[in-house]
């Protein structure tokens, strides 16, 4: 008997589309601006974000002295059903469209400049 793949498992390995801003990249260097395509579970995974929304990040930790994951502005997606499902699972509700790619760090310094 064939057991079937949870969702979230169902993804893993699978290409994804990087949709990135026409006026240029904001991400700091991070994966979207130097990739077009992005595969799940090798360098980004889904997770549930800040007030119920789901964002894909690097799996990578941050590089040495910059502060966490943050949007630069890009997005991922793909057609295939599979992606769909997989953040319907995170979010517990239907979803089709694209979501946020957290591949933005900042060192504090820049963050404190940049905010306050």
């Amino acid at each position: 008997m064939i057991q079937k793949k949870s969702p979230l498992e169902a993804v893993q390995g699978m290409l994804v589309w990087v949709y990135d801003c026409s006026l240029g990249n904001s991400s700091n260097g991070g994966l979207s601006s130097y990739c077009q395509r992005l595969e799940i579970g090798k360098d980004i995974e889904l997770v549930k974000g800040n007030l119920g929304s789901c964002i894909a990040r690097p799996i990578e930790n941050p590089p040495e002295g910059h502060i966490g994951w943050m949007s630069g502005g890009c997005y991922i997606s793909t057609s295939d059903s599979r992606f769909s499902e997989a953040v319907e699972h995170i979010l517990g509700h239907r979803f089709y469209g694209a979501i946020p790619l957290h591949d933005r760090s900042e060192t504090q310094e820049l963050y404190d400049r940049m905010w306050h």
